[in-house]
C-alpha cells in the first residue's frame, strides 16, 4: 500500500513538507526533445526544458502560428524562469535564477533546466517528447514505464498507458504533452540545495510541465501550459519568484510590434502597430496574441485571501459554515492599512518560521524583544508604531499575524469576474486571546485542532498540498476513484468514501482535491511586469542577482506600450517554498483576428481568454469530443470518394458520465465533412460570430443520427449556435462530384456530439479536431480523420472495377441486391462471393388470428475464393441501410417486408375474367402457412386434374375429392401443387362464382408438403364479381406472384472484377493526352502555397490522360532536351506533374516547347505547349 503510506505521511498537511525525502531525478541534456503542439487551430514547438516557440530561426521549430499551416506568426517564444533567494555555503544571501536554455559554463556544459529521463521513449524515431496522441513517444517497458509511476502498487510504471494530468489513460484534452525537468546542472553558484547530494546544483527544483490543446470551439484558438514546480531539496527557499518571458514576432516581423500588459485582467498582449504583416498574411490584417496568467503561485501562509475567492458564489456554502465570519475572517478596511500604534498590553501575533503557527501574546509591560518569522523585534516600554512594508518582504512588519498585506492588492483588488474593485478577507488573529495558538490556515485555537469546515479558514490560505478539500466540492458519488484518478483500477483510496489527495505523491489523486483542483491555490497574482529591448541579455554572463532585482522583484512595473522589438517579463513572487512543497504557474496563449480594427481583435482575444479562464476554473474538465474517425480517400475523374469507420459512435464522454450518468455520456450525434484547398481550412472558415470574426467551418455535408435530436443547439457560442443536423441518418461514405481535376483538396471528417441540455446545465456540442502539420519543406502529416487528395482522370485504357455476374443460385426471393464500388483499389479481381440468409417469423399483430409470416433475420457474406467470412449475420438488409464495406464494395438491399401477394405482377391471362382473391387459408380454426412460392392456375376441361379428398378444421368439414377443370403448378419448377376444392357454386367440378350471388364462390385450398412430408394448408383462392365479367374457362391461366423476402432458402453468388488498364484501349486513347494549362500564364489555381519566405513558389504543368507507365521528354524549339519525366502511377492517376524546372534544376524561360511521350507496348504521342510569364 505504497500510495496510502505516502498519503499518511502528509496527513498533517503543510508542516509535514519539512520531512521531504529528495528524489534521484536529475536532468540530462541528452534527453532534450521537441514536439509540435497542434491539437487545435494553433501550432507551436514545445521543448522539454521549460520553453515553447522557437529557440532559433530553424525551419523545424515553430513560433506560435495561427491559424496553423499558414506560416503566420505571433509569439516567438514563451519560457519560464525560476528563482529563489537563499543562503549559500559561505553564509551569504544570494539569488539563484534557473533559465530554460541559452546558458552554459565556460567549459561548454549546460547550466539550464534539463529533462529528466524516464518521461519519454528515447528510441522513438522522431524524437518527440511524450504526447498523449503518440503512444510511441511514451516510456516503454524496457525503461520501466513512467519514472514517476513506478511506485504504483497496482500497475508499476503504467506501462502502455498515458500519464495524464487527471489520471491513467485519461485523455481529457485533444492533445496533451508531459515532461519533467530539473535545475540540478546549474552549478555556477556556491549553493547546495540538497544535503543528500552535494553535487546537486540549482535550487533543487523539479518542474513538471503539461501542455494542452482542445478543439472545443470556445477554446480552439488557445493552448495551455501548467508548470508544477517541486522543491525537491532539503532546504527552504525563503523567497521564491517565477517569471514568464515572452518574445513577440507579430505579423512575422517584430520591429513594429506593440506589446503591453493589462494588470487588471492579467493578460499580456502582443500587437502589431500597423496590422500589416509579411507576405504570408496575403494582405489580411494582422491579429493579436494574448497570454493570460491563469494560475500564479499561492501563498498559503500569509493569512490573507489573496485571490478573493472566499466570497465567490461557488464557495458560499463554505463561508456559511463559519460562526461569525465577519469577525474571525473579516473583509479588509482602510483602517487596516494604517500604522499600528502599540503599547503595553496590546495584542501582538508571533509567527513560527517553520510551521507558520500564530501565537497571540500581550505587548510586554516593560518592553522587550520578540521573535517572529526568524526576525527579532525590539519593543520599547513606551510603545511603538509599526507599519507594514509596501514591498513583498515576506515579513509581518506590524505584528498582526498577516504577512505582506497591501492596500492595492487586498483592499482594492480588481475582481475579473464581476469587473469590480472590492476588498478581500483575512484571518483576524487579533480576535484571539493572549496565549492562544492558531495553526496555519485555521480560525480556531489549539495545536490539536482538526481540519473541518468549521475550523479551517474559508478559502483563506488554502493549499493544494494540505490534504483537505478546501472548497468542499469533492463528491463521493462522482469522484471516489482513488489515487490514480481512474475508476475501477482498485488503487488506494478508491471507493473508501473519503477524498484521496495526490499531494506528496507522483499521482494525481481524485478529482476536486489538491492537485486536481486549481481553486485550492491562494493565488498571489502578478507582482511585476516589465518590457526590455529584445536581445539585451547575455545569458552566459548576466549575474543572477541582476535578473532577480530587475525582473523578479515585486512592485516593479514598466510597461509603456512602446513600439519596437521588446520582450515582456511578467513575474509572481515572493513566496516561500518548503522542502517537498509544490507551486504552480499556468498560462494560456490565445490568438485572435479578423476584426475591422485592432480593438476588435483585442476584445476578441479578451473573450477567448475568458473562456480559457472558465476552463481553468473548471479544473480543465469539460465535455469531450467523440473519438476520431479514420478516413480513407479514393480519387476519380472529377470525383473524390471518402469512407470512414464507426469508432466515434462508441464514444463515452467521461465528463458527462461523471456529472450526469451513462445514458447522457454516449452522446455521439453525427459526422461533418469539411473541404478546403489550403491546409489551414481558411476557405471553409466562413461562419462568423456576432462581432464578425470567423469562428466555425462550414461543412460540405453533414450526416446526423436519426434520433430526434436536430436543429440548432440552444447553447450560444459568441452569437453562433451549433447545427446538430436534420435527422438525415448516418452514412460512412460520401462522393464529392463538385471537384476540379488537378486541384489539391484537403478533407476532414469530424465526429460531433449533441452536448447537453439539462435543467441547470447547458453544454455546447464538441467536435473532433482537424490535425494537419505542414512543415517548411511542404511535407504533410495528417491526423487519422484528414486526407489530402488530387482528383485526376485515370490512366489511358482504364477499365473500372465491377461485378461480372450475379446469380440467384437458390430460393425465390423477389428483393433486389445492389453493388456500389467505393474503393476500386481494394476490389479482389476474380473473387467469388456468396450471400446466404436466415429468416424468422413475424407474429400476427392480432392475437389468435394466426397470420404469421416469414421475413429476413440476417445475412452472411463469404468469400468462396479464400473461405473468409466477410460479414457475419448482418442485419443491415433494409432499404436505406448502410452495409459495411467489403473488399472495396458495398452491398445494398431492397427487401420485401413479408411474404404477400404481388398485386402488380399477378394477373389473369385475360382481363374479362372475374377478379380473384388470393389469401392464406382461413377456415374456422385453420390458418394457412404463407409459403413463399409463385403459382400458376391453369384451366382446361374437367378432368385436367383432381382435388384431394380431405377434411378441414377441427370440425372435420369434408372436402371430397373430385375431377376439376384446373390444375395448380409451382411456377419455379412446374411441379404440381396438391389442392382441395370447396365447391359452393354448382357441382360440375368447374371453379366459378354465381353471377347473381357473390357469396356463392368456389374455394381452392392449396396443400403443400411440410415437415414429415405432411400436407399443410397454405393459400386459398376465391372469385369476386365484376360487371361484364365471366368465370374462367379452358385456356385461361391465373399467374400468382408473391413478394418474398430474402429467406433461408435464398443463396446468391457473384464474382468481382478488379480495375485494370487495357493496352488496346490505351492505344486508342493516346490522342486524348493533353498539357494543361496550355498556354501556362504566370500561375495556375492548383499550385500550392509558397513554402518559402521569399521568392517564387512551386509551379506546375500537368500532363493528363497518360498511360500508366510512360516516359515524357520535353524539348525546346531547337530540339534541346529540357526535362525528362518518368511516369509510373496508380490506375486512378493518369497525370504527371512537371515543376517547370529544367533537368539542371533551373527555372525555364517563356516560349514554345515540344513534348514527346513514349509508352512501351502502347505507342507514342507528341505535341507542343506554351509558357507565358
Amino acid at each position: 500500500m505504497v500510495g496510502l503510506t505516502l498519503l499518511l505521511a502528509f496527513a498533517n498537511s503543510f508542516a509535514q513538507t519539512t520531512g521531504h525525502v529528495p528524489s534521484d531525478h536529475r536532468g540530462d541534456p541528452n534527453f532534450r526533445r521537441k514536439s509540435n503542439l497542434d491539437g487545435n487551430n494553433l501550432r507551436a514547438s514545445v521543448f522539454n526544458f521549460g520553453f515553447s516557440g522557437r529557440t532559433t530561426a530553424r525551419p523545424d521549430e515553430y513560433a506560435y502560428e495561427w491559424p496553423k499551416n499558414t506560416r503566420r506568426l505571433y509569439v516567438a517564444l514563451a519560457a519560464i524562469w525560476l528563482a529563489g533567494e537563499v543562503t549559500d555555503k559561505n553564509g551569504n544571501i544570494i539569488q539563484v535564477v534557473d533559465f530554460p536554455t541559452f546558458r552554459q559554463s565556460p567549459q561548454g556544459k549546460t547550466w539550464n533546466l534539463e529533462p529528466v529521463p524516464g518521461f519519454v521513449n528515447p528510441d522513438e524515431k522522431d524524437k518527440n517528447l511524450a504526447r498523449s496522441d503518440l503512444p510511441a513517444s511514451w516510456p516503454t517497458a524496457a525503461q520501466g514505464g513512467w519514472r514517476d509511476k513506478r511506485s504504483d502498487p497496482v500497475d508499476p510504471g503504467w506501462v502502455g498507458s498515458w500519464n495524464g494530468f487527471f489520471g491513467k489513460n485519461i485523455f481529457n484534452a485533444d492533445q496533451e504533452m508531459f515532461y519533467r525537468c530539473s535545475d540540478d546542472l546549474y552549478t555556477r553558484l556556491p549553493y547546495i540545495p540538497d544535503e543528500t547530494d552535494p553535487k546537486r546544483g540549482g535550487l533543487g527544483l523539479l518542474m513538471d510541465v503539461r501542455a494542452f490543446a482542445w478543439s472545443q470551439v470556445l477554446i480552439n484558438d488557445a493552448v495551455f501550459f501548467i508548470h508544477d514546480i517541486l522543491n525537491d531539496g532539503t532546504k527552504r527557499i525563503a523567497k521564491t519568484s517565477f517569471l514568464i518571458w515572452l518574445a513577440d514576432i507579430v505579423g512575422n516581423d517584430s520591429a513594429d510590434d506593440q506589446p503591453f500588459v493589462d494588470l487588471q485582467t492579467s493578460i499580456a498582449f502582443l500587437t502589431d502597430a500597423d496590422r500589416v504583416g509579411t507576405e504570408e498574411f496575403q494582405g489580411t490584417p494582422v491579429g493579436v496574441a494574448s497570454i493570460k496568467y491563469l494560475e500564479t503561485p499561492g501563498n498559503e501562509v500569509d493569512g490573507i485571501d489573496n485571490d478573493g475567492d472566499a466570497d465567490a458564489a461557488e464557495n458560499a456554502k463554505v463561508l456559511s459554515q463559519i460562526t461569525n465570519p465577519d469577525a474571525i475572517a473579516p473583509l479588509f478596511k482602510a483602517a487596516d492599512f494604517q500604522p499600528r500604534s502599540l503599547k503595553a498590553g496590546d495584542k501582538i501575533v508571533l509567527i513560527d518560521s517553520l510551521t507558520f503557527e500564530r501565537r497571540v501574546i500581550a505587548y510586554p509591560q516593560n518592553g522587550g524583544r520578540v521573535k517572529t518569522l526568524g526576525r527579532f523585534f525590539d519593543l520599547p516600554a513606551q510603545g511603538i508604531a509599526l507599519v507594514e512594508d509596501t514591498t513583498a518582504n515576506l515579513i509581518d512588519d506590524d505584528l498582526d499575524g498577516l504577512i505582506d498585506e497591501r492596500e492595492t492588492l487586498h483592499l482594492k483588488r480588481f475582481d475579473e469576474i464581476s469587473g469590480t474593485v472590492r476588498p478581500v478577507r483575512y484571518i483576524n488573529y487579533l480576535a484571539f486571546a493572549p496565549g492562544d495558538t492558531i495553526k496555519r490556515g485555521f480560525i480556531v485555537k489549539g495545536k490539536a485542532a482538526k481540519q473541518s469546515y468549521t475550523s479551517v479558514a474559508p478559502m483563506i490560505d488554502e493549499s493544494r498540498d494540505d490534504v483537505f478539500d478546501n472548497d468542499n466540492d469533492w463528491s463521493g458519488r462522482q469522484d471516489d476513484v482513488g489515487l490514480d484518478g481512474v475508476e475501477g483500477s482498485g488503487d488506494p483510496g478508491e471507493g473508501d468514501g473519503k477524498p484521496t489527495s495526490g499531494s506528496g505523491t507522483d499521482f494525481p489523486g481524485e478529482p476536486n482535491i489538491d492537485k486536481t483542483d486549481v481553486s485550492e491555490t491562494d493565488l498571489i497574482g502578478l507582482t511585476s511586469a516589465l518590457q526590455d529591448p529584445a536581445f539585451g541579455i547575455n545569458f552566459n554572463t548576466v549575474a543572477d542577482d541582476f535578473i532577480w532585482r530587475k525582473f523578479m522583484t515585486p512592485g516593479r512595473f514598466f510597461i509603456p506600450r512602446q513600439t519596437g522589438e521588446f520582450d515582456t517579463y511578467v513575474s509572481s513572487g515572493y513566496f516561500p517554498m518548503e522542502p517537498g512543497q509544490r507551486q504552480r504557474m499556468a498560462i494560456s496563449v490565445a490568438l485572435a483576428g479578423g476584426g475591422v480594427t485592432k480593438n476588435d481583435d483585442l476584445l476578441s482575444a479578451v473573450e477567448k481568454q475568458k473562456q480559457a479562464r472558465n476552463a481553468y476554473e473548471a479544473d480543465y474538465q469539460f465535455a469531450q469530443a467523440p473519438l476520431q474517425p479514420t478516413v480513407t480517400a479514393v480519387t476519380g475523374d472529377k470525383k473524390v470518394t471518402l469512407y470512414w469507420d464507426d469508432v466515434a459512435e462508441a464514444s463515452v464522454d467521461r465528463y458527462i458520465l461523471r456529472i450526469i450518468g451513462p445514458a447522457a455520456a454516449r452522446d455521439f450525434e453525427g459526422y461533418r465533412i469539411y473541404r478546403a484547398t489550403d491546409p489551414a481550412f481558411e476557405d471553409a472558415k466562413v461562419v462568423t460570430d456576432a462581432a464578425g470574426n470567423p469562428i466555425l467551418l462550414r461543412p460540405l455535408v453533414q450526416f446526423d443520427k436519426k434520433d430526434g435530436i436536430k436543429g440548432l443547439h440552444p447553447a450560444d457560442i459568441r452569437g453562433v449556435k451549433f447545427d446538430l443536423g436534420n435527422d438525415t441518418g448516418l452514412l460512412h461514405s460520401f462522393a464529392d462530384t463538385t471537384v476540379v481535376n488537378g486541384q489539391r483538396y484537403f478533407y476532414a471528417v469530424t465526429a460531433y456530439d449533441f452536448g447537453l441540455q439539462a435543467v441547470n446545465l447547458l453544454i455546447s456540442p464538441t467536435e473532433t479536431s482537424i490535425r494537419i502539420d505542414v512543415d517548411p519543406q511542404g511535407n504533410i502529416k495528417l491526423g487519422s480523420n484528414v486526407v489530402v487528395v488530387r482528383p485526376e482522370a485515370p490512366v489511358a485504357g482504364y477499365l473500372p472495377a465491377g461485378v461480372t455476374k450475379l446469380e440467384h443460385t437458390a430460393g425465390s426471393a423477389t428483393g433486389q441486391i445492389g453493388f456500389k464500388i467505393i474503393d476500386p483499389r481494394r476490389v479482389k479481381d476474380g473473387h467469388t462471393y456468396e450471400i446466404a440468409f436466415q429468416d424468422t417469423i413475424i407474429r400476427d399483430r392480432i392475437p389468435g388470428r394466426g397470420l404469421d409470416t416469414l421475413t429476413t433475420k440476417n445475412f452472411t457474406v463469404k468469400d468462396l475464393s479464400d473461405g473468409a467470412i466477410k460479414l457475419n449475420q448482418s442485419t443491415k438488409f433494409k432499404q436505406g441501410d448502410e452495409v459495411p464495406l467489403i473488399d472495396g464494395f458495398r452491398l445494398s438491399f431492397v427487401n420485401e417486408r413479408r411474404v404477400e401477394l404481388n398485386e402488380t405482377l399477378s394477373r389473369w391471362s385475360k382481363a374479362e375474367i372475374y377478379p380473384y382473391q388470393f389469401t392464406p387459408v382461413s377456415f374456422l380454426d385453420v390458418v394457412g402457412e404463407q409459403r413463399p412460392n409463385d403459382y400458376r392456375l391453369i384451366f382446361g376441361d374437367v378432368g385436367i386434374a383432381a382435388s384431394r379428398d380431405t377434411i378441414i378444421s377441427s370440425a372435420r368439414v369434408p372436402l371430397p375429392g373430385k375431377r376439376v377443370n384446373f390444375k395448380v403448378v409451382n411456377a419455379a419448377d412446374g411441379s404440381a401443387v396438391p389442392f382441395a376444392f370447396g365447391e359452393i357454386h354448382g357441382s360440375d367440378g368447374r371453379f366459378s362464382i354465381n353471377p347473381n350471388d357473390a357469396n356463392e364462390t368456389d374455394i381452392i385450398f392449396f396443400m403443400e408438403r411440410g415437415t414429415g412430408n405432411r400436407l399443410n394448408f397454405t393459400w386459398q383462392i376465391t372469385l369476386n364479381l365484376k360487371a361484364g365479367g365471366r368465370n374462367p374457362q379452358s385456356g385461361d391461366t391465373l399467374y400468382i406472384f408473391l413478394r418474398k423476402p430474402f429467406l433461408s432458402r435464398d443463396v446468391y453468388r457473384f464474382t468481382m472484377r478488379g480495375e485494370k488498364a487495357d493496352n488496346d484501349s490505351a492505344k486508342k486513347a493516346l490522342n486524348r493526352i493533353r498539357v494543361v494549362p496550355n498556354p501556362y500564364v504566370a500561375a495556375e489555381r492548383w499550385e500550392p502555397l509558397n513554402p518559402y519566405s521569399s521568392g517564387r513558389g512551386p509551379r506546375e504543368i500537368h500532363f493528363i490522360n497518360l498511360p500508366q507507365k510512360c516516359t515524357i521528354r520535353i524539348f525546346d524549339v531547337n530540339g534541346a532536351l529540357v526535362k525528362k519525366l518518368e511516369h509510373d502511377s496508380v490506375l486512378e492517376n493518369g497525370t504527371a506533374i512537371w515543376d517547370v524546372l529544367s533537368k539542371d534544376g533551373l527555372e525555364i524561360s517563356y516560349g514554345v516547347y515540344v513534348f514527346h511521350i513514349e509508352a512501351p507496348g502502347i505507342g507514342q504521342k507528341s505535341g507542343t505547349f506554351a509558357i507565358i510569364k
